[in-house]
């Protein structure tokens, strides 16, 4: 007899098979085949599921490098102060400043041209030279031991008037520096410089602090990184444009400013390379994980998604005899039935 494949088992259960050994074997057949067809596939497979979660850590490592250089990049570019071995000399000059009566007194007169919030003008210069003179006649330390250490923005927002020609102590972190050379004035300074720096109180306000006589150790550039320790006479509330083009203000002091070594950009620079080994380290580990997991998925998914084995002898025997070889030895009952009664009253006894 020619070998008949399991797909008959599905075709026997549309006959109209009276046996009911018949169907019970097609339906135990039928039942089987269906719930592998109702299996619904699920969105992802393992594989699949695998090799996605590994590109998208993947792509996330390779961004964080890229960020990482980007950073290191742009603190290469800002200049890295440098600290002097010679101790840095002090320029100082011989003349009248504030403790001196008098000079309060002019100063005062001077004052009442200053505006505020408003750029520099040429009738504030005379106060701004005046203030500057005062710095050039003392010593860092000097400033320092009488200035006022509780001064904050607010202060100077809130009452410029009250608050203009004091001297003002501040720690600075400083974010871009300049030089220019100035006017014939009245202290007759040469170069001037300037720096724009935040407080911890001020956040993300600046302060502009303008001094002439400059630190070796302090770098000149638009984008620096350095701590500094300022004194100096607060002249007036400074206007600018920001990147934005919005219109800002700042405090503008005139004194002495002295550089602190920035301990956490040095800290940063020595380990900013470790980043790049945690970053690739942590690549290396995550594929490794990747595929052995895959791997060891993979096979016990394999074992369990085993293909059932068809018996062909179990189906060719029932084709053949019409008997189900785990009941020729069980069934009791007359076989075949002599007509459509009988078959019918021994399916009315399973019941």
């Amino acid at each position: 007899m020619p070998a008949r494949t399991p797909h008959l088992t599905l075709l026997v259960r549309e006959t109209s098979c009276r046996d009911w050994s018949c169907r019970t074997f097609c339906d135990r057949q039928f039942s089987m085949a269906s719930r592998h067809q109702a299996a619904v596939p699920p969105l992802f497979s393992r594989r699949d599921l695998f090799r996605l979660v590994s590109m998208v850590t993947l792509l996330t490592l390779i961004g964080m490098t890229i960020y990482q250089t980007r950073q290191e990049k742009r603190e290469d570019d800002a200049p890295l102060a440098t600290k002097s071995e010679e101790a840095f000399v002090e320029t100082l000059v011989t003349g009248p400043n504030d403790t001196q009566a008098f000079q309060e007194t002019e100063a005062a007169a001077q004052f009442e041209a200053v505006s505020d919030k408003t750029p520099l003008a040429a009738e504030e210069m005379s106060a701004y030279w005046r203030l500057m003179r005062w710095s050039m006649t003392q010593t860092f330390d000097e400033l320092w031991e009488r200035a006022h250490k509780d001064r904050y923005l607010t202060h100077l927002a809130q009452a410029p008037e009250k608050h203009r020609g004091e001297l003002i102590a501040l720690k600075l972190s400083l974010r871009r520096s300049a030089s220019f050379e100035a006017p014939k004035n009245s202290a007759g300074a040469k170069t001037v410089y300037e720096a724009w720096g935040v407080t911890d109180e001020s956040r993300g306000n600046f302060y502009c602090l303008v001094f002439y006589d400059k630190p070796p150790e302090l770098p000149i550039h638009p984008d620096v990184h350095e701590e500094a320790q300022f004194v100096g006479y607060f002249h007036k509330l400074l206007s600018y444009q920001d990147p934005m083009d919005k219109t800002r203000w700042a405090p503008l002091l005139i004194g002495r400013i002295r550089w602190r070594e920035n301990a956490a950009r040095v800290a940063l620079v020595q380990t900013r390379h470790v980043w790049s080994y945690w970053l690739w380290g942590s690549l290396a580990v995550t594929v490794m994980v990747a595929v052995w997991t895959n791997r060891y998925v993979e096979r016990g998914r394999a074992l369990l998604t085993r293909p059932q084995e068809v018996d062909h002898a179990s189906i060719e025997h029932w084709l053949d005899t019409g008997l189900v070889e785990d009941e020729t030895h069980t069934n009791d009952a007359v076989w075949p039935p002599e007509d459509d009664s009988q078959m019918d009253s021994e399916d009315a006894s399973k019941t």
